[in-house]
């Protein structure tokens, strides 16, 4: 579905359910489908047809939006990878950086890396569609709606779209929209009247909250924290640009009674802006409050991010997640709740993290939110959500087991249970080789040989020589049920 909504964006004549069939090489029905889809799930496209064809009827900006909200979906999707390969235009990332470093210095603030991996694509996509003649042309804000809160956007934003030959005020003020819209962790493009008017937003949320929970929240770096969140979140709402993803709705379905106390908590926020304030947007919130009931004290940990290379050097976990604070924090409150004696980094940016890499450190094992280059990485890396799921965390279990064996459950204790469950049923000729073998399987070190599959499991353990069956069996007796059956006994305790 979404190939076909591309093909609608890089032609502007309607395009033909034959040519979709030669384009994609699939059914007829399978690309009738679709389009029915389309109109059903994107109405906001307006997928209409005529006499030649199909095509959008749904305006230049209707259509950004559409790829922005793609790109906050998942911005290393389709959309992603399509406008990645456009033949025009071709810009140097290097220059794209720098021209938005510019741009951060002449606001006063700092997105999050991706926040610049959207803007980066949504540019490039601008451009591709101005060159093909659609520009936009009509916006429903003026500069008022951005000057009368912040201070330097609209120039800054204007100095910045130049340097690509963006001048059309309608394009301006769109890309003002999106820098307002991306998360920043460190935010100073506002007004001193707004800024008051977020922090005390920020502190009644913070006030309400306790007073619904029950739970009193005294850490000045988590209001500050959710002040910076809280200023995307009231121009997200302001604008209607949606903030949507697969794990918010994870957050709304896994913790319904928190959504209830925020969403009455966000009052203050909706009353600003003059709207209910979407559920996306409160599972955002969300995060933060997860964060802190389950880091309590450490809050700041997570939060505070100076000096973020020289205190992850002596970690033996590298969290790198390029998203903002609030997945940061809920990524580390789960890990740190799970394993509280290993040490975790804060939050990482790629660039953070190469530059780690190139010195000493004490890293063993490197969790990453985001798909990484492990090309030039020598150390292991597992990819997880923000919010874990089961299929994650038995990822990182299974990495922590391997690295961090010694941290986990008392090895003599198990080591001591599981002979005394063989003992009842079997005469063990050599505990301690048996102990050995199971110690060695059980917890395996970092030097030690991964095993394949089919060379050592239970069953090898638990053969003829090492083991001697109690009951009188007649001579002849096949052992090997009798040790299967015993084998899968001991899996289910493992």
């Amino acid at each position: 579905m979404k190939e076909i909504i591309w093909k609608f964006f890089i032609q502007n004549s309607p395009i033909t359910i034959n040519q979709l069939i030669d384009d994609m090489d699939v059914s007829r029905n399978t690309i009738i489908d679709d389009l029915k889809d389309i109109r059903q799930n994107y109405p906001e496209l307006k997928l209409n047809i005529d006499s030649n064809g199909h095509l959008l009827k749904s305006s230049e900006e209707e259509k950004s939006r559409f790829i922005f909200n793609e790109l906050q979906k998942h911005n290393s999707g389709l959309i992603a990878h399509k406008i990645d390969k456009l033949p025009f235009p071709i810009i140097e990332d290097s220059k794209v950086k720098s021209d938005i470093e510019i741009l951060e210095e002449d606001i006063s603030s700092r997105f999050t890396e991706n926040a610049i991996s959207k803007l980066k694509r949504i540019l490039k996509f601008r451009i591709w569609r101005i060159s093909m003649g659609n520009m936009i042309v009509d916006i429903d804000i003026t500069d008022n709606d951005i000057q009368e809160s912040t201070v330097n956007v609209l120039s800054a934003v204007t100095d910045f779209t130049q340097r690509y030959g963006i001048g059309i005020k309608s394009e301006i003020l769109f890309f003002s929209e999106l820098i307002l819209c991306s998360q920043a962790d460190v935010v100073n493009y506002v007004t001193e009247s707004f800024k008051d008017k977020i922090l005390d937003v920020a502190q009644d949320i913070v006030n309400r909250y306790a007073y619904i929970s029950g739970i009193k929240i005294q850490s000045p770096k988590f209001v500050i924290a959710l002040i910076n969140h809280l200023y995307a979140s009231y121009f997200r709402s302001k604008f209607n640009f949606d903030f949507n993803s697969e794990a918010l709705s994870d957050v709304v379905h896994k913790f319904p009674e928190i959504v209830k106390f925020v969403q009455l908590s966000c009052s203050p926020l909706a009353k600003l802006v003059s709207k209910p304030i979407s559920i996306n947007e409160i599972a955002l919130i969300i995060l933060y409050f997860i964060s802190y009931d389950d880091l309590s004290d450490n809050i700041s940990h997570v939060l505070d991010r100076n000096d973020n290379i020289r205190d992850s050097l002596q970690s033996e976990v590298l969290l790198v997640c390029t998203s903002g604070v609030s997945s940061s924090a809920i990524l580390y409150s789960n890990l740190h709740k799970q394993y509280p004696l290993i040490t975790f980094s804060k939050s990482l940016s790629i660039d953070e993290l190469n530059k780690i890499l190139r010195i000493p450190n004490t890293a063993k094992l490197i969790i990453t939110t985001f798909p990484l280059n492990t090309k030039n990485i020598d150390l292991p890396v597992v990819q997880v959500k923000a919010m874990m799921d089961s299929e994650d965390y038995v990822k990182v279990e299974n990495q922590l087991r391997y690295y961090f064996p010694q941290l986990f459950i008392n090895r003599e204790k198990t080591l001591d249970n599981l002979i005394s469950i063989i003992q009842i049923n079997a005469q063990i000729k050599n505990i301690s080789d048996l102990r050995k073998d199971l110690d060695n399987y059980l917890y395996p070190t970092k030097d030690t040989v991964k095993r394949d599959k089919n060379k050592h499991n239970l069953m090898d353990l638990l053969n003829r020589s090492s083991i001697k069956i109690i009951d009188n069996l007649m001579n002849g007796t096949d052992l090997n049920p009798i040790i299967k059956e015993l084998s899968e006994e001991l899996e289910k305790i493992i």
